[in-house]
């Protein structure tokens, strides 16, 4: 059987967000870490071609600081649907690039015989830039197989 040379998943956009940020405040050093920053979610808004809504005021980053200094973000809030679907957003991230963006990996929790279930089953990766200190985009795409070219 001859091997196929690897071939990049294909990407699709899930949404672009803005996330507003609360005020944040430290743990203080911890047993995984210098130090547990947490930083609420308290709104924000999302559109993308199949979802779109916005973020609700019940979430955190709680972003690790890491022994060794770099930045850890370990998000999880909910979002709602335009059409009122909740969906539970569970984010964790690599520490912020040379230009200060940050790549994230994304998972969603949503009812199961909803609008929305597929969502349960997305690999998903975002880019997160921050805008400030009480705001940040997170632009979340959907990774699937590449399609087979013929």
């Amino acid at each position: 059987m001859a091997q196929m040379a690897p071939t990049p998943p294909d990407l699709t956009l899930l949404y672009s967000m803005e996330a507003l940020l609360g005020d944040r405040f430290s743990l203080g050093p911890t047993p995984n870490g210098q130090e547990r920053i947490v930083i609420p979610i308290v709104g924000g808004t999302f559109k993308g071609p199949r979802l779109s809504g916005n973020v609700l005021n019940l979430g955190a980053d709680w972003r690790l600081t890491d022994a060794n200094g770099a930045i850890r973000p370990d998000a999880r809030y909910n979002i709602r649907t335009d059409d009122g679907t909740d969906i539970f957003v569970q984010t964790v991230g690599l520490p912020p690039g040379p230009d200060g963006r940050t790549m994230l990996r994304g998972q969603f929790e949503t009812a199961t015989d909803g609008t929305y279930a597929w969502l349960n089953h997305v690999a998903a990766v975002g880019v997160l830039t921050r805008n400030g200190t009480h705001s940040v985009t997170i632009d979340m795409w959907q990774a699937t197989p590449p399609r087979i070219k013929e």
